[in-house]
């Protein structure tokens, strides 16, 4: 073997010249932006499901082996991100079995993008993946450009100059490539297109030693996950809690408030009562009224009995009945409220 063969076996990563042993592809992306299309140019043949619809298609993952520039490739599709019938719990427990099944990991992520007006359902898309699959997932991710005839003639380095979002994502991952899918009876696994991209890919790998993306960082990610998601709910919760017994406190001291008055109102009542019980027996007991409310007297002539009983001198006798009187009318007053003065 020359010196010139030597270093270009050691510049392949030995997983990808093990027959036993093909380079995986992880296809993920939105609904709608051309992962089962592109699965099918990369493996040259219908494989995976295809169909106009303002629907998602693909609602399991699926992979699909095959021959692609001379190597073995095992191209895995996925339900696409916002998927129309599965919830997004679904969507990431589907996704997820890219990694957990097809052990020992995926050598590449291709996120498929549309060209095109980048959205914000895009943006929440791309970001939603970092969350999902952890930080380590920039290193085996690579975007992939559909719809490449849209470009027309306008070089992609120029479209990623029209969005800075879009271009500091793609900088974020390890590279990029363009797909036309347009016309499939075209695109064969050996055409240039794929061709390039397995070259970008093979890039990546040996930029990774021959790695790939494992089931451990997978599950690091979704512990992280997990973590922040209970962390968050016992925040709320604490939240939640604060608030409840605040609310409480407000009854409570509205409760409190309410009762208060009342008893502040009952203590008034209790005082008026007793003082116009205790005046009344005084003056029945000096004779200035009468307990005969057949007899009444009038007004006058309470007054003017007043007025006499005043300006005369008291005796003990008479000082006996005002007292015997005031106490008497006063006793049923403090009888009546007794619950309350006891209280």
């Amino acid at each position: 073997m020359s010196s010139e063969s030597a270093a270009s076996s050691k510049a392949v990563p030995p997983s990808l010249v093990s027959k036993n042993d093909p380079l995986r592809i992880v296809l993920l992306g939105r609904t709608g932006t051309g992962r089962s299309s592109s699965g099918n140019t990369i493996l040259g043949r219908a494989a995976f499901w295809v169909e106009l619809s303002p629907s998602s298609v693909t609602a399991r993952c699926r992979r699909q082996t095959g021959t692609a520039g001379g190597r073995s490739v095992s191209v895995i599709d996925t339900p696409g991100f916002f998927h129309t019938n599965l919830s997004p719990e679904n969507v990431v427990a589907e996704v997820g079995q890219s990694v957990r099944l097809y052990s020992p990991g995926p050598h590449v992520f291709l996120v498929t993008l549309r060209l095109g007006r980048f959205t914000q359902e895009e943006r929440e898309s791309l970001e939603w993946m970092k969350v999902m699959f952890g930080p380590e997932v920039s290193r085996f991710t690579m975007v992939l450009f559909t719809w490449g005839d849209q470009l027309r003639g306008k070089s992609v380095e120029s479209f990623l100059e029209d969005s800075p979002e879009l271009s500091l994502f793609v900088s974020s991952c390890r590279g990029y490539h363009v797909f036309d899918n347009s016309n499939q009876e075209e695109n064969s696994a050996g055409s240039e297109q794929v061709v390039q991209l397995l070259e970008k890919i093979d890039q990546i790998v040996l930029n990774n030693q021959g790695g790939w993306y494992s089931n451990d960082m997978y599950m690091e990610a979704e512990s992280a996950i997990r973590e922040a998601r209970e962390r968050l709910q016992e925040e709320r919760g604490h939240r939640l809690q604060l608030e409840t017994e605040g609310e409480e406190e407000k009854v409570a001291d509205g409760e409190r408030k309410e009762e208060e008055d009342a008893r502040r109102r009952a203590e008034r009542l209790f005082w008026c009562e007793l003082l116009t019980a205790v005046g009344r027996g005084a003056a029945e007991g000096a004779g200035i009224v009468t307990k005969d409310k057949s007899k009444p007297v009038k007004k006058g002539k309470v007054v003017e009995k007043a007025m006499g009983l005043a300006a005369s001198p008291l005796s003990i006798k008479s000082a006996a009945k005002v007292l015997e009187g005031a106490v008497k009318e006063g006793s049923k007053v403090l009888q009546k409220h007794k619950k309350m003065l006891l209280h």
